[in-house]
């Protein structure tokens, strides 16, 4: 928001959207403005830009408050790719995303480096707001074992293709979750690098079947003595 600007005047948000929006009208970038609490609301209220498929919404400062607000507007309808990453999003902004309606029709969610713990990677899972996920970044988060488990045994995220949980603390029982992957059928590419060392959990993921079958897994295995 420009210095000392109106709270009444909202001209700003027609200019966000003129610097933001892609010539093809279907990519919004709003990435790097800093949002508050009154911006939120604002932006809730009165930005709607129908067409657009991919919104960028990075490095916003957007905290669960304003996630609160922002989900109520029309901002997310429709849109394919929303990225949120690095932002300070916790469990109960990925909550408000799980219940959001306006988001059936996404495609790629990238949350990566927020606070998000297990309870929010467990919304997640259990939305069918989320159907259509078929990327999920949760990199560098705080989702630890019960959040893995949630997501490996989800069967509300039929089309999963990608998931990146890469620094996010999981351990034995979530590498375990992970080397079955139950509910993740379609699920082709995983990323778990930067988690728990656990000799057991390097076991499981080494030999499942599973995990053999996917196009890229990317893991710190620790390297065979000779």
């Amino acid at each position: 928001m420009a210095k000392n600007q109106n709270v009444d005047d909202i001209t700003w948000i027609r200019r966000w959207i003129k610097k933001g929006l892609s010539k093809d009208k279907k990519t919004l970038d709003l990435s790097n403005k800093r949002f508050d609490l009154q911006i939120a609301l604002d932006v809730a209220e009165n930005l709607a830009v129908p067409g657009i498929e991919i919104l960028f919404m990075h490095n916003c400062w957007i905290k669960d408050t304003y996630l609160e607000e922002l989900v109520e507007g029309d901002l997310f309808q429709g849109v394919q790719e929303l990225w949120l990453y690095e932002n300070k999003i916790g469990n109960q902004g990925a909550e408000y995303l799980a219940d959001c309606d306006k988001l059936d029709n996404v495609r790629y969610l990238s949350l990566y480096s927020n606070k998000i713990g297990p309870e929010g990677a467990e919304a997640i899972a259990e939305s069918p707001n989320l159907s259509r996920l078929e990327t999920l970044d949760l990199s560098f988060n705080k989702i630890g074992d019960a959040g893995a488990v949630a997501l490996a045994n989800s069967r509300n995220l039929p089309r999963l293709k990608t998931l990146h949980l890469d620094s996010n603390g999981i351990g034995e029982e979530g590498m375990g979750a992970l080397a079955e992957s139950p509910g993740l059928k379609k699920l082709e590419v995983l990323n778990l690098t930067y988690n728990l060392i656990s000799p057991e959990g390097f076991e499981r993921l080494r030999e499942s079947p599973r995990i053999q079958t996917l196009k890229e897994f990317h893991f710190d295995f620790p390297a065979d003595d000779d």
